[in-house]
């Protein structure tokens, strides 16, 4: 429960203190905090998995496999949500709308070159892989969870001041309204066809290569649900693939964001509501990082209720 909560606390105290129209070195620090933060928490998610014997000691047999499934339901999510950008939602037009009615705080000028922390973040996350596997303790899992949970409140709450001093940005959302649905669409059928492509071309079975690329991100429940159904094997299948979501899109988000504004979210799923939405949110803007928000809890949400289907299907 707290984790479920705890993200929408932090944004709504975040967004507070942002409409208290507070002193630009407020803002300043607030950035630099954001930074450090995000930078540990990638170092927290690499050591994560450098702990995790199942993950890494299937590296060079089901790794690659993984690897494969991964990156295809990243690339079908990515190509129908360009497809809807296209023909359904235009979110350049709306934003250049918005902004030529001044709606855009000025701190938000530039944003359209990459930041410099996305340079530094994939450095982070295989840092923490590195030193995971090397030297931590496999008992120190709870205190890797402390380390998740403070760095995610302190972003989450960056994020809401973000907002909140440009407030004016959930015009961006209004003008998008249930369109924002066409997204969720998109990535959600662009993730399964992506893992029936992947089948194709992998020696690994139709239904762990479709049900992991399901999973959408969310690898904990993924895991879990497939262990459940086909044993210990589909097991690691839906938990790799879906870090693996994770760990490449942080990794290829300065690509990602020079292929359409929608690519970081429909690579990110279901983690832009958690571990990907500040990554996200610098690469695209405050305007895609409260749409990627929304979108990463409606698919976080559709989860569990697409893989008890799918697994009773095949």
């Amino acid at each position: 429960m707290f984790m479920t909560l705890m993200p929408f606390v932090c944004l709504g105290v975040g967004i507070v203190l942002g409409i208290m129209n507070m002193p630009e070195m407020f803002y300043k620090v607030s950035s630099i905090v954001t930074n450090v933060a995000l930078v540990f928490l990638m170092l927290v998610i690499g050591a994560n998995v450098g702990i995790n014997d199942e993950v890494m000691n299937n590296l060079d047999t089901i790794g690659l496999n993984c690897v494969v499934i991964c990156l295809s339901a990243i690339f079908f999510s990515i190509l129908l949500c360009l497809l809807v950008e296209k023909k359904l939602i235009n979110f350049v037009e709306i934003k250049r709308k918005i902004l030529e009615e001044k709606i855009s705080d000025d701190r938000d000028s530039g944003k359209n070159a990459i930041d410099p922390i996305l340079v530094v973040i994939p450095f982070s996350i295989i840092t923490g892989v590195i030193l995971g596997y090397f030297l931590m303790p496999h008992d120190c899992q709870n205190f890797l969870n402390i380390c998740l949970v403070v760095s995610l409140v302190l972003l989450y709450t960056s994020v809401g001041i973000g907002m909140g001093s440009n407030i004016k940005i959930f015009k961006f959302v209004r003008e998008i309204g249930f369109r924002i649905i066409y997204i969720v669409i998109a990535i959600t059928v662009g993730s399964m066809l992506g893992g029936a492509f992947a089948s194709l071309i992998l020696d690994v079975p139709f239904k762990y290569s479709l049900i992991s690329a399901s999973g959408l991100g969310y690898y904990s429940l993924t895991g879990a649900t497939m262990m459940h159904y086909y044993g210990a094997e589909a097991g690691v299948y839906g938990f790799m693939v879906n870090v693996m979501r994770d760990f490449f899109t942080v990794i290829l988000i300065p690509l990602f964001v020079k292929i359409s504004a929608s690519a970081p979210m429909a690579s990110g799923a279901g983690g832009t509501m958690d571990t990907l939405l500040v990554p996200v949110t610098k690469a695209v803007g405050k305007e895609m990082g409260l749409v990627a928000l929304i979108v990463g809890v409606i698919v976080t949400l559709i989860v569990p209720l697409l893989l008890p289907i799918l697994c009773s299907l095949f």
